[in-house]
């Protein structure tokens, strides 16, 4: 070989070495851009993470003279994440029952435009009833407090993670200690990478012949969780130490660690993931990050390697274990004393039950966020962290969705021979509970499984309401400014066959018993709901009066002039029908129901608030007679299995059950509560139930668990008053009368002729002239 053409090869060489070194650095260049891009797109923006809104429960006040009896304050409490610690609080979100009441030491909540500081309290009991409530830390007598508003469901991104941001100096100086220690001990002596904690984790791992020590930094476990993914491979090293070296680069050591305590896993709350020491601190101590005693902050930081494993739900033990040992850590580096040793390692692992389910009232929740859908976009829902105050009242909402599902369950066994054989869709039944003061909607079922069925049957379905429309009727008959004649409770009608032609066919009704019961008085007709008696007292009160009536009570569904309306042969929604019931407890007031509150930012800023919408629509006589009457159904009528099961509460409402049998209703109601309950199948069919058999029990079993036994009577209007009278005539009685009864009348309706029946000795004289 010529030299000269040895000289050319080499030429060649140094040209394709050239060419591939400047290759190389271009791709370099280019890549090393790329990373340093990624960053600033994600990093370096002001908003680095996705924080999911948050719905939320309405608060619960506590006051003197408050029955805990059916508040289940101890459930409430673990709801909220209290910690339950026997016979002693030590410190915030902590509960105990004394000898004499119960001690709290209340959370801190941002409350919308306003941040309240928790304290303990006490409440001295009287049994069940709050006697006293004592601020513990002044020693002031308190008029009223509030537990905070319960998290109801998080507004997730397709991450499902779950993070409540931190700043490095909300968080505790041992945490940060203790994170550094555990994880990366020369975290402020390397620039991303640490070729030293490789080699010390290298060693360590062949003396040990498996891997129990890692050699990534915190900020290559950052920029891992952050930018790349947890699959294993050679690509994945090399872009992570390349990363956490620009990284490093281009930011403090402070905002690396403050990013790396609000990105770290820390564990599970259901399907979501926990992300970052705050919303671990909730999790696990039912804290905020600035309360964490050092143990505490020991046992969050050990959780880092494994939050599985060392779980304090899991395992207390290991948990415990787990701790100590960086506690000695921590000793041995002379970051705590051995008075701050012992004391840490002698503090119980206390922690709150645990959620099981992360998004309750389902049915509500997809109703509240039909409604904020309309102001803000899934993106802005899913990463702004809004926070959604709604008017829920968590402690009703699991006594109605156990009635709902229990009440189901026990028809389709009690009563499988009158249901349709083989139906292929299950039963379903819903319930809605306002609170008629002001149109909060406490508890929403909207179906039998939100899981296999997400129709909510509250909101959206549209129903024959059958005899739960009755009283609207009796309401407008009562009524001397809406009815062509003027009747009263104890008003006579007659309860006969009769046939009347309507839409341009012939149309009779008749009975549920199949009997005709002859003159009756509206109270009987009303509380036994006969249908004929019924019928033919909205012709008489006038049945354009009567769709007046629903219209102005609310009912907004399509309904026509006839006599069938009297009898609910039109559809409403549960909805409609239960805030037209609002108008009884109040007295002629209608509520309009409201499920949000307010909503705010993650600063606290409110954005929306809800205003409480009343209006008077029925003047207060006509609605406290109908009311009056209405009781008697509960005590004597369609509605007497309530009292049978247990249910001794004043109260009023009405059975439902259309001619056919496809839907059965009762619509209930106290002075602070209506509540209304529906079943049937979604596609229309025969049931063979009546609202008594399928809807009451359903009811009553809410009532009982949620309301209780309360026996505060619905308050009379000044223009009612209360008349002896003879039954059987409905004249005033006389001291020859057999049988008495006190009915309510509005003033100047009452009737004033002595009882013809049974007449005084003065009427005889007068009548024989003896």
């Amino acid at each position: 070989m010529s030299k000269k053409s040895g000289l050319r090869r080499l030429w060649r060489w140094l040209k394709t070495i050239a060419f591939l070194s400047m290759a190389f650095i271009l791709f370099g260049s280019w890549y090393l851009h790329h990373l340093t891009r990624s960053i600033e797109l994600r990093f370096e923006q002001s908003q680095k993470w996705k924080v999911p809104s948050k719905v939320y429960s309405d608060a619960e006040y506590l006051y003197p003279g408050i029955d805990l009896a059916n508040k289940n304050i101890k459930a409430k409490l673990n709801r909220l994440g209290y910690r339950d610690m026997g016979l002693k609080i030590t410190g915030p979100g902590d509960y105990a029952f004394t000898k004499t009441g119960l001690e709290i030491h209340l959370h801190d909540f941002d409350y919308p435009a306003e941040k309240f500081t928790g304290f303990p309290i006490r409440l001295d009991l009287s049994k069940n009833i709050v006697a006293k409530i004592t601020n513990l830390a002044t020693g002031e007598e308190l008029s009223t407090v509030k537990l905070e508003p319960e998290l109801v469901a998080p507004v997730f991104s397709d991450e499902m993670e779950d993070r409540t941001l931190v700043t490095l100096k909300d968080v505790p100086e041992h945490l940060i200690e203790a994170v550094i220690l555990i994880e990366d001990e020369r975290f402020f002596r390397h620039k991303g990478v640490d070729p030293i904690g490789i080699m010390r984790a290298a060693v360590k791992d062949l003396f040990a012949m498996k891997i129990v020590q890692g050699g990534s930094t915190l900020t290559q476990q950052l920029v891992k969780n952050y930018f790349l993914h947890n699959k294993k491979t050679i690509t994945r090293k090399i872009n992570e130490a390349l990363l956490a070296m620009i990284l490093e680069h281009r930011h403090s050591k402070a905002e690396i660690l403050e990013a790396y305590l609000n990105e770290i896993y820390l564990g599970q709350r259901g399907r979501s993931s926990v992300m970052g020491v705050g919303e671990a601190a909730r999790l696990y101590f039912a804290k905020n990050i600035d309360q964490l005693a050092l143990g505490e902050a020991a046992l969050l930081a050990g959780l880092i390697k494994s939050p599985s494993e060392y779980s304090p739900f899991k395992n207390k033990e290991k948990s415990r274990a787990r701790r100590d040992f960086i506690l000695d850590k921590m000793y041995d580096e002379e970051l705590i004393s051995a008075r701050e040793l012992a004391d840490a390692k002698g503090e119980n692992i206390v922690t709150p039950e645990r959620p099981l389910q992360v998004v309750k009232a389902p049915y509500f929740i997809d109703f509240v966020k039909e409604q904020i859908g309309t102001l803000y976009t899934p993106e802005i829902l899913t990463s702004e962290g809004l926070r959604i105050f709604t008017t829920l009242d968590m402690t009703a909402q699991i006594a109605a969705e156990a009635a709902v599902s229990d009440g189901l369950k026990k028809i389709e066994t009690t009563y499988a021979a009158s249901l349709p054989k083989d139906h292929k869709d299950p039963l379903q039944g819903a319930l809605i509970s306002i609170q008629p003061q002001t149109g909060f909607i406490r508890a929403l079922v909207g179906g039998r499984d939100f899981e296999t069925s997400q129709y909510n049957h509250i909101t959206l379905s549209h129903r024959q309401s059958g005899s739960s429309f009755k009283p609207f009727t009796y309401l407008t008959a009562f009524d001397p400014k809406r009815s062509k004649k003027p009747f009263a409770p104890s008003s006579f009608i007659d309860d006969t066959s009769f046939k009347v032609r309507a839409g341009g066919e012939d149309w009779s009704p008749s009975n549920y018993d199949k009997k005709e019961h002859g003159k009756v008085t509206l109270r009987k007709a009303l509380e036994e709901s006969y249908n004929i008696a019924t019928a033919k007292l909205a012709i008489e009160a006038g049945l354009d009066n009567i769709v007046e009536t629903a219209r102005d009570i609310g009912i907004t569904s399509d309904l026509l002039a006839v006599p069938s309306i009297a009898l609910g042969a039109f559809e409403v929604t549960p909805l409609e029908l239960a805030a037209a019931y609002t108008v009884f407890p109040n007295g002629g007031i209608r509520a309009e129901p409201i499920s949000i509150i307010n909503i705010a930012d993650k600063d606290g800023q409110v954005l929306e608030k809800r205003s409480i919408e009343m209006k008077r629509v029925f003047d207060a006589g006509p609605v406290y007679l109908t009311t009056n009457v209405l009781k008697g159904v509960l005590d004597r009528g369609t509605g007497a299995a309530a009292r049978s099961m247990g249910f001794k509460g004043i109260a009023a409402g009405k059975t439902g059950t259309t001619s056919d049998y496809r839907d059965a209703w009762f619509a209930g109601f106290t002075p602070s509560l209506v509540t209304l309950t529906w079943v049937g199948y979604d596609d229309n069919a025969i049931t063979n139930m009546s609202g008594s058999r399928a809807a009451l029990p359903i009811w009553t079993n809410f009532m009982k668990s949620y309301a209780g036994n309360q026996q505060e009577d619905f308050a009379s209007p000044k223009d009612v008053i209360l008349v002896k009278i003879d039954p059987k005539s409905g004249q005033l009685a006389t001291k020859n009368c057999p049988e008495t009864s006190f009915e309510p009348f509005i003033e100047d309706t009452e009737p004033n002729e002595p009882c013809e029946l049974h007449p005084a000795p003065g009427v005889l004289k007068r009548i024989f002239g003896k």
